[in-house]
């Protein structure tokens, strides 16, 4: 009888602990898909790209969500670029390190959101962002040619102040 109850009780014990162990995540079929960005600082994509004189491509970035992986997909020095990391499971959403940068999205169950918030340069941006996804194709070539006329400008300011120091 003693050794039943012996064995009853580490049984139960080994019980107890494997159902400690196990994972408290979110249920990733909540977030998993495809999110875009909403809002940057509460203002609409499209509306703090123009604040910099962008278009809403230039700070359009797409997230596609599944169990074992995050990509994301946004134009990076005028072409659309994807990164991939490992996905991590958390209790309010999931972590992804993506080109060595931690991106913590936070699931809002209730309004059907993901957040994060990235500090570049000691200024902070609050992404949030909706279930959809965004047609880089029709915009992509507006921001190369954006950035080549910025260029090109820098290249002409360039070259007119060596003319200048020539003469």
């Amino acid at each position: 009888m003693k050794k039943s109850v012996r064995i009853v009780t580490v049984l139960m014990l080994v019980a107890v602990m494997a159902l400690s162990l196990t994972a408290c995540g979110i249920d990733i079929n909540k977030v998993a898909g495809k999110w875009h960005v909403e809002s940057v600082n509460g203002k609409s994509a499209a509306d703090f790209a123009a604040e910099f004189g962008s278009i809403e491509a230039g700070v359009q970035k797409v997230v596609d969500i599944s169990e074992k992986e995050t990509s994301i997909t946004a134009i990076i020095d005028g072409a659309v670029s994807t990164s991939k990391g490992e996905t991590v499971i958390r209790s309010n959403g999931i972590e992804a390190t993506i080109d060595g940068t931690l991106f913590p999205f936070k699931y809002d169950e209730e309004k059907d959101t993901l957040s994060y918030s990235i500090d570049v340069n000691g200024t902070q941006y609050d992404y949030i962002y909706s279930r959809g996804d965004f047609d880089f194709s029709d915009l992509s070539g507006s921001v190369a040619g954006e950035q080549a006329a910025a260029e090109e400008y820098t290249e002409e300011g360039e070259y007119a102040e060596e003319y200048e120091e020539e003469e």
